[in-house]
């Protein structure tokens, strides 16, 4: 099972248009937020911390992504700034840098939980 979602605190319009060049993605509001579900589970995967930030723009934004082999991504940015960068790869900790308060990620069952809390 792989599990890919992005939350992006803006308009569903706004968001929609930043995904305009991807498939087999799924749009709901969720008050303030917008949270983007990518079906294919390949798209975002393995995106560099600029690549998140730039996305973001001037908005919030949470992307997670873990799959059954114990690959994991977490990526936090507010501000322009990322706040939590968590990767894993193959069960090895690739990346593990900021601390946000907000969000307790330090292993790759932490992404699943996060998402299973805020994400569904």
């Amino acid at each position: 099972m792989t599990e890919c979602k992005v939350m992006i605190k803006a308009p569903m319009k706004k968001v929609k248009a930043r995904f305009s060049d991807y498939e087999d993605m799924e749009f709901e509001k969720r008050g303030d937020w917008t949270l983007v579900e990518d079906y294919s589970g390949t798209q975002l995967f393995g995106w560099g911390i600029s690549n998140w930030v730039k996305l973001a723009g001037e908005d919030e934004l949470i992307y997670a992504y873990y799959d059954e082999d114990m690959n994991a991504e977490f990526i936090h940015v507010r501000d322009g700034v990322c706040l939590r960068a968590y990767t894993q790869y193959d069960d090895e900790v690739d990346t593990d840098e900021g601390e946000d308060a907000e969000t307790s990620v330090r292993e790759w069952s932490d992404v699943g939980d996060y998402m299973d809390k805020h994400m569904v």
